[in-house]
């Protein structure tokens, strides 16, 4: 007989590559997709909570009777248009001998448009004479200051009438209040363009708000920020205007940066220094308001002036296409700073006789002598322009003192930091020749202040590096930084200064007396008075560093953090995916492995099965005969429930061949195949009384007399059924 070999295992079928659901790049975007979940849910919460407060601190005011049809309504993510008012209502009439009835003082539109690189304000003038139509339906011409006397609605309905201008929302505030809230704030740090003096003592012509205020850049307190903003008696609408709206964004460039880490400290100030319409005590426009503020955190403040015509009274008038010309600046109107233009004018500055050129004029003897005298005590390099703004027809002269009767003037002062530290500073008036038309040429040793932060275009000339300053397309302020300390020449309230006329003078400010050191020192002569103007490169804008808050600073910590966490997060993904390719290959492997082992050992049975061949019959097997099995005499046994498998009567009892088998009488045994069942013992019976030979039988007690049950089919066919532990127990009984 020949010996074949085993046939190798029939061949398996590759794995079926496992399709990848989730790639890692879609994994590593689904966790950085929830992080940025978790962190927009804390910050919404955050949110909702801080707008939850606002509203709790608007509720401390009453709000305005303002009818909701008055106001256009607002939605998420939109353009909203809001109505400051300056409320002229006064419970002491300190300044007046009449009734002053509620009069609008201040009426500002304020733009905020997403989709504008700017914001827009526009100050609607007061004494701006239009239609006003009163609550019983008759129609009258007068100042547009006097609807707000009918009501908030009424001045809504006029605006939108004279304008086509809608308003969202209505913020009012009376002096006050306004007192109080700057009072509260600290201090703000503005311009005061000039000398403002009056003093109401009942003589003519002073019958007016008494206000006392000196030049220069300072501290103002909630008394002298009043007296700044509601003086309306020496110059024009437009110029109230402007100082109005130049105080705002000082309280903007001043407060602007502190507003996230003092939040609540500005909620409860807001909260009770202001009135608003009944909508903004909603937490869903509030929510609005406080999307489009955030939104517009980062963007330039405009101002824009109401085109108007004097009347011979002294009111104003405007024609519809001055209004529409007006509107349709605060709403479309406004570009970018014009940098390029502005290097273009300083390049021709810079040309000899560029001067000659402009409304320049070398500075009058007399103010030279006024300069010296005001400022030979200052502690460190004073400058002063060697030219000044021809003004029209001529110079203007400056005082050496500022006193109560003169506007332009030299004056040296202190002024204190927030931490409270004083540094010393001049400045010097200059008029420009129109009404309420001031510049300003200052210097301080505090480089640091507010004034100085966010430039919009930083200019090298010569040696010098200007820091500018825009307002809309026009200069607004002209900076530098020299011998230790900062210089500026400061525009007029409405821009009249041109911007080649402002960097001109920038340019011939020098030291008049010499420079000083940091010790008072004169170390130097008097400076070069020689225009030198150069050309000037494309701006490059540069941003201060402040100081940050704690909120801030937590913040930036735990950016950081994140920051330097993320690389290790992303380190720890990817070594981790890359073991689980590794342990799902071994896997594959194994299985591999596996399916080869078993293919290769049902090869190697069946080959052997053909070598070795069926297996040969063995002799037959017969039973040992074994001893008669008897009923062994016991207790009663009854029956066991139908679920064990115990051998009681009527069951069948399983047993080995060649092993005894005992079984109760009456119960039918089983035996393996091939050997002879024995048939079942008979109940023992007792002879009847009266002879009888064949008495009925009695079964034992606990053995059933119901015939035996059919055996199994395993039985039948010869196979023994499987005996449980109860049934081999019970035999063995």
């Amino acid at each position: 007989m020949s010996v074949r070999s085993p046939s190798p295992p029939p061949p398996t079928e590759p794995h079926a590559p496992r399709r990848r659901w989730f790639p890692t790049s879609v994994k590593l975007a689904l966790g950085c997709l929830v992080v940025l979940l978790a962190s927009a849910g804390a910050t919404a919460v955050f949110v909702l909570e801080q707008v939850h407060t606002v509203v709790q601190d608007l509720k401390v005011s009453v709000p305005l009777s303002v009818s909701r049809k008055a106001l256009a309504h607002d939605y998420y993510g939109g353009p909203e248009t809001l109505l400051f008012i300056g409320d002229d209502t006064r419970s002491v009439y300190k300044y007046y001998n009449a009734f002053v009835p509620n009069l609008a003082n201040e009426m500002l539109l304020v733009r905020i448009d997403p989709s504008k690189p700017y914001i827009s304000m526009l100050s609607l003038p007061r004494e701006l004479w239009v239609p006003i139509t009163e609550p019983n339906g008759v129609t009258i011409t007068n100042r547009l200051n006097s609807a707000y006397t009918y009501g908030t609605t009424t001045l809504l309905q006029t605006i939108k009438q004279v304008t086509g201008l809608s308003v969202n929302h209505v913020i009012a505030t009376t002096f006050t209040q306004f007192e109080n809230a700057i009072n509260k704030l600290g201090c703000v740090y503005d311009t005061i363009d000039e000398r403002y003096y009056n003093l109401n003592n009942g003589a003519p012509g002073t019958d007016y708000q008494s206000i006392n205020l000196q030049p220069g850049y300072q501290c103002l307190t909630g008394s002298e920020a009043e007296q700044f903003v509601s003086y309306r008696h020496t110059d024009t609408s437009q110029i109230r205007d402007a100082r109005d709206q130049s105080f705002l964004l000082a309280v903007k460039k001043q407060y602007g940066p502190q507003l996230a880490g003092n939040i609540g400290k500005f909620e409860q100030i807001f909260g009770q220094t202001v009135q608003t319409d009944p909508g903004l005590r909603s937490q869903t426009e509030i929510l609005n308001l406080a999307n489009l503020l955030i939104t517009a955190a980062g963007l330039r403040v405009r101002q824009v002036p109401f085109q108007t015509s004097p009347l011979p009274s002294g009111d104003l008038t405007a024609s519809p296409q001055q209004i529409q010309q007006s509107v349709n600046s605060f709403l479309n109107g406004g570009s970018a700073p014009p940098t390029k233009q502005t290097a273009a004018v300083a390049r021709q500055v810079g040309r000899r006789g560029a001067l000659a050129h402009l409304p320049l004029t070398p500075t009058l003897a007399t103010n030279v002598a006024a300069e010296k005298a005001a400022t030979g005590g200052i502690p460190f390099t004073a400058e002063f322009p060697t030219v000044q703004d021809l003004a029209g027809s001529g110079a203007y002269t400056v005082s050496p003192q500022c006193t109560t009767q003169v506007q332009t003037c030299v004056r040296d002062y202190l002024i204190h930091a927030p931490g409270g530290k004083a540094y010393p500073i001049y400045t010097e008036v200059f008029s420009n020749g129109q009404l309420g038309q001031f510049y300003d040429v200052q210097g301080t040793t505090w480089v640091n202040a507010p004034l100085f932060a966010d430039p919009n275009q930083t200019v090298q000339v010569g040696k010098r590096t200007y820091y500018l300053y825009y307002d809309g397309s026009q200069l607004s302020t002209v900076a530098w930084q020299q011998y230790g300390a900062m210089y500026w020449v400061h525009n007029t309230l409405t821009d009249a200064v041109g911007n080649g006329e402002l960097l001109a003078i920038a340019e011939q400010t020098v030291p008049i007396s010499g420079v000083v050191n940091a010790g008072g020192a004169a170390r130097g002569k008097k400076g070069k008075a020689t225009p030198n103007l150069r050309a000037v490169a494309v701006p490059t804008l540069t941003t201060p560093t402040t100081k940050l808050s704690t909120v801030e600073t937590v913040g930036s910590i735990g950016g950081v953090v994140a920051l330097a966490a993320l690389p290790l997060l992303l380190f720890g993904v990817v070594r981790r995916r890359r073991q689980l390719r590794r342990l799902r290959a071994e896997l594959r492997e194994l299985d591999d492995r596996q399916a080869y082992l078993l293919a290769a050992t049902a090869a190697t049975r069946d080959s052997w099965a053909e070598i070795v061949g069926p297996p040969t019959p063995g002799p037959p097997v017969h039973p040992r005969p074994g001893p008669p099995v008897y009923p062994r005499p016991g207790p009663p046994v009854y029956p066991p429930p139908r679920s064990l498998a115990h051998a009681s009567a009527g069951s069948p009892v399983h047993a080995s061949a060649g092993s005894p088998v005992h079984a109760s009488a009456g119960s039918p045994v089983y035996a393996p195949a091939g050997v002879a069942a024995r048939p079942p013992l008979a109940a023992p019976t007792r002879p009847a009384p009266g002879g009888n030979s064949s008495p009925p039988t009695e079964p034992h007690p606990g053995l059933d007399s119901s015939p035996p049950a059919r055996p199994p089919a395993d039985v039948e066919d010869g196979t023994p059924p499987p005996a449980t532990a109860a049934a081999r127990r019970r035999i063995r009984v």
